[in-house]
């Protein structure tokens, strides 16, 4: 996967790191040398830059990457300029830091599709959003194991959950499933659907198409998980 990290402040620094740990393709930007310089050697792009002038950014291929990280958090102009640039290119997904709850209002306001501020979301949370974007949630319960959140593959659908037999294949459980209900009026016409969480599921019960799988799994099937279709 490629990803550009644009910011080099704490968090940014944090998530190019986790990021180039995962092998994944990254291109870090920031106008100080020096956080620039600690990612020689560690990345094939490192780029001393001025990320606000958008000659910069249109010489560097961004449309073309996975995603694009806007970690400036400290500067609002600077962090909007940035990512209206990244939209005007048709950058695919852009992921915004933003420095407080006005900020964040600001940069959904101009169509950044995910905003996260890092006294909530760490760094980590994010690469698991970049890293593996067919799950929806991840909640770390040791070192060892998660919860996990995954929108049922096409693979699963109509297959009972005993069949999957996802414990001996992979040690992974499914404990429950997040299941929306259509709730009918007296004319039997749909009036609206209802979430329904079915805890522990029964094993001979069907995996429905738009299902949400909550799974216990161990950290090292966390990459198997997300390829599951």
């Amino acid at each position: 996967m490629q990803v550009a990290v644009i910011g080099l402040g704490r968090f940014g620094s944090a998530l190019a790191e986790t990021l180039i740990e995962r092998d994944h393709e990254v291109i870090v930007i920031d106008k100080n040398e020096k956080l620039v310089q600690r990612f020689v050697g560690k990345t094939d792009t490192a780029i001393v830059a001025d990320a606000t002038d958008d000659t910069v950014l249109r010489t560097l291929g961004l449309p073309d990457m996975d995603a694009v990280v806007v970690a400036i958090g400290d500067d609002v102009e600077a962090s909007v300029l940035v990512c209206i640039t990244l939209m005007d290119l048709g950058v695919k997904k852009i992921i915004a830091k933003a420095e407080d709850e006005r900020h964040a209002r600001i940069l959904s306001r101009i169509g950044v599709q995910k905003v996260v501020q890092p006294e909530k979301e760490s760094a980590r949370h994010v690469a698991d959003m970049i890293s593996y974007p067919t799950i929806t949630e991840r909640f770390n319960i040791s070192d060892r194991h998660a919860i996990v959140e995954i929108k049922a593959p096409k693979s699963f659908v109509g297959k009972r959950i005993r069949d999957l037999d996802l414990r001996r294949r992979y040690n992974v459980l499914i404990i429950g499933i997040r299941r929306k209900e259509a709730v009918f009026d007296k004319r039997a016409d749909i009036k609206d659907l209802n979430e329904v969480f079915l805890a522990p599921p029964d094993p001979d019960g069907e995996i429905e198409e738009g299902d949400t799988l909550v799974l216990l799994a161990p950290n090292e099937a966390i990459d198997e998980i997300a390829r599951w279709e």
